[in-house]
């Protein structure tokens, strides 16, 4: 039986740390750059950010606008409810794309 190519393999999502804060941002920074290296698709989870400041929303916005630029798209299994008021506090809805929240319109 042939091995599966790391290519072939389903990636998991980046689950994003509960602690975005500025003392995370060096290593949020290393995993998202790691993330536009490997030039394929992204996958975010956002489901257990519990508390995020304007750093972290920082490079979570200009990550996803290098992986746009660079042809690669940037999807999100979940935020929570503290990512989604940050990213919405400081108006970056259009670059960072989170998803709907249930029964909003």
């Amino acid at each position: 039986m042939a091995k599966k190519s790391s290519k072939d393999a389903t990636r998991a999502p980046l689950a994003l740390d509960a602690d975005l804060r500025i003392a995370a941002a060096p290593a949020l920074r290393d995993t998202l750059l790691k993330a536009l290296a490997a030039g394929e698709a992204v996958e975010l989870d956002g489901t257990t950010v519990a508390q995020v400041d304007t750093a972290a929303l920082q490079l979570l916005a200009a990550f996803s606008r290098d992986a746009r630029a660079a042809g690669l798209s940037v999807t999100w299994t979940g935020a929570s409810d503290s990512l989604q008021r940050g990213v919405a506090v400081l108006g970056l809805n259009s670059l960072i794309e989170l998803p709907a929240r249930a029964g909003v319109n």
